[in-house]
């Protein structure tokens, strides 16, 4: 049965670039993949990736296919960059005079990535060429004119409420979802945080992104917010023998 709109699914991807007839693995939910590729990266956790359908930020392509998939199908589909990250627009390859970071002691290099306002916006760009001047800066989406290959796999359609707020807090905080604990009693969501959330900038509105989330998906009678923190108390260095005898030494001295 398709899924429709709102439906929680657990997805492997493995997207590839098409060039000169040639594909290019550039990202990936698989292990094996990423170091088949050599595009491993040990700080990353290779897991199924979830998905909201209809509402998670995914690319036509993807969004379209996924629609029409069941739990447990695999499909490769081809994305030109109408239905992938939009074809190259050379209005937004600027030209920013030399002195705009001159000013700020920084001496841009070609490759860098910046990030400025354009438009009343701010965008991420890529450093393409430094003269004299001025700085060419490419603020197109890296992707932007490729045509994409990627491989999709639908592990899993989440119908939990508990493994479903785990994917929501976990997408708005940035957190691992196995470092959430969540509690369902009734129409009650108990939500355990790890102590990582205390870290982060603007706590307050992150929690009421993460609650606004919740309501429109869940439709709980009450949450609650709790933070875990392990206080392990320290435990005091054992005394030996000598060390305890050159402490009695020292305090017979300064009496002394």
């Amino acid at each position: 049965m398709p899924f429709k709109e709102g439906d929680f699914v657990l997805i492997n991807y493995t997207t590839k670039v098409v060039e000169d007839g040639e594909e290019r693995v550039i990202d990936t939910t698989v292990e094996e993949v990423a170091r088949k590729a050599g595009i491993y990266d040990p700080r990353r956790r290779y897991e199924p990736y979830p998905v909201i359908v209809g509402k998670s930020k995914l690319i036509d392509a993807v969004d379209e296919a996924l629609r029409s998939m069941e739990v447990g199908e695999k499909k490769t589909i081809e994305a030109p960059p109408e239905k992938a990250y939009g074809p190259r627009d050379q209005r937004l390859v600027r030209r920013v005079p030399i002195k705009y970071f001159m000013r700020y002691g920084r001496a841009p290099r070609v490759g860098e990535e910046v990030e400025m306002e354009v438009e009343g916006r701010v965008l991420r760009g890529k450093v393409v060429n430094v003269t004299q001047r001025f700085v060419h800066i490419d603020f197109n989406h890296p992707l932007a004119g490729k045509t994409l290959k990627i491989d999709l796999e639908v592990v899993e359609k989440v119908d939990d409420d508990r493994e479903k707020t785990r994917i929501l807090v976990a997408r708005v905080a940035g957190i691992p979802r196995d470092s959430i604990k969540v509690d369902k009693d009734d129409g009650h969501l108990v939500i355990k945080l790890p102590p990582m959330i205390l870290a982060l900038n603007d706590l307050e509105a992150i929690l009421q992104s993460i609650l606004n989330d919740i309501q429109e998906y869940l439709s709980p009678e009450k949450v609650t917010f709790t933070i875990e923190i392990d206080l392990k108390p320290r435990e005091a260095p054992k005394e030996t023998p000598e060390s305890s005898g050159e402490s009695r030494q020292t305090e017979e001295e300064s009496k002394g």
